[in-house]
């Protein structure tokens, strides 16, 4: 079975010594197939074809394994997968997880092909709201805050994270969108407290609200790496406007300014998205306005640097960021983190959403 290519890898790994001389080394070859596989089926939107198929036989006979059993586990994997980008179901994506654990190209593979492309960003979806998008392009930067930050918690612990480039929606997540999501599916629609719907971002939605959205656009909550870097915009102070936020580039709670600056308005309600000005990358309302619910777990941040962080495995409540009209500024920093039970709905929490490139 496929569990021979894991196990080879493994003992090769460990005793290089035993390998035939002038053979590619087992990882390298693995490595290779599946970038050409990636490239070729996701990328470039082909399929699981006879030519790719003498590719496997050729890397099946080098490194000893049945080509038979793993032709078969890579084909009912590509068929499940090609169902899933029919569908962009969370069951049928379950279904595809445990499929994908046949052996240890299928597991990457998976890995690759859902963090890579969802067969469908939002806007080619029939029948859902149309989304604008910002592209995020890839890179590295600092997460987290230095000690000297005013408002700084102990758990903004910077490090170093590398992301891969992905789109994010312009703007949180409105009413007149989320409200066509509760007609189609049924849902009661959230209340909007009396301020508008419309234009104005949704709130009174849970974590798990979000996610259900996030999967009937065929898209998904950003991950909390994900959101920094978007909110920071290639800035390292404590705003993307800088030092200061001032209540005319946010809506917070201008009782409450930042450090020893001057105080501002309270509105005491959320504002029409795009009501202030855009970050670097053209990315409005970051700060301030409402809460976003992110994908993760909350829990502390690695000291290690990273690569597409997806936060803890596990945990008791979800990551929010980027502060609310009821918030101080304070809260409305880069890199200030909240986090609750993802089941309870609140007046100044939204969401907005991410589908990679």
């Amino acid at each position: 079975m496929c569990w021979i290519i894991y196990f080879l890898k493994n003992e090769f790994m460990q005793d290089k010594s035993s390998y035939i001389k002038n053979k590619p080394n087992i990882s390298e070859v693995l490595q290779n197939y599946i970038n050409a596989m990636v490239e070729e089926i996701v990328l470039k939107s082909e399929t699981f074809d006879d030519q790719k198929k003498k590719w496997l036989r050729k890397y099946s006979e080098a490194e000893g394994v049945n080509f038979n059993e793993l032709n078969k586990d890579l084909t009912d994997f590509f068929e499940l997968y090609s169902d899933f980008q029919k569908t962009q179901s969370a069951a049928l994506q379950r279904v595809l997880e445990n499929q994908a654990k046949a052996c240890y190209i299928t597991e990457v593979l998976y890995r690759k092909l859902i963090n890579i492309k969802p067969v469908k960003s939002a806007p080619d979806l029939p029948g859902r709201p149309h989304i604008e998008w910002v592209d995020i392009p890839g890179g590295s930067f600092m997460m987290g805050s230095p000690e000297t930050e005013v408002g700084r918690s102990a758990d903004e612990v910077l490090h170093q994270v590398t992301l891969s480039g992905f789109k994010m929606s312009k703007y949180a997540i409105t009413f007149d969108q989320y409200d066509q999501f509760c007609e189609a599916t049924g849902r009661q629609k959230p209340f909007d407290e009396g301020w508008g719907r419309v234009n104005r971002p949704v709130i009174n939605v849970s974590w798990y609200d979000a996610t259900a959205f996030g999967e009937w656009m065929g898209c998904r909550l950003p991950t909390e790496a994900e959101w920094e870097y978007a909110c920071r915009a290639g800035t390292t102070t404590p705003f993307n406007t800088g030092n200061n936020l001032t209540t005319a580039e946010a809506n917070y709670n201008g009782n409450y300014p930042y450090s020893n600056n001057f105080g501002g308005e309270y509105r005491g309600k959320t504002m029409p998205v795009g009501s202030f000005g855009a970050n670097a990358w053209g990315l409005y309302e970051m700060h301030g306005n409402v809460w976003e619910w992110c994908n993760d777990w909350f829990g502390d941040y690695s000291t290690m640097a990273q690569t597409n962080p997806k936060g803890p495995a596990s945990g008791s409540d979800r990551v929010r960021r980027g502060g609310s009209g009821l918030s101080s500024a304070i809260s409305c920093r880069s890199a200030f983190r909240d986090y609750f039970d993802p089941a309870p709905r609140f007046d100044y929490v939204g969401f907005r959403l991410v589908s990679p490139k």
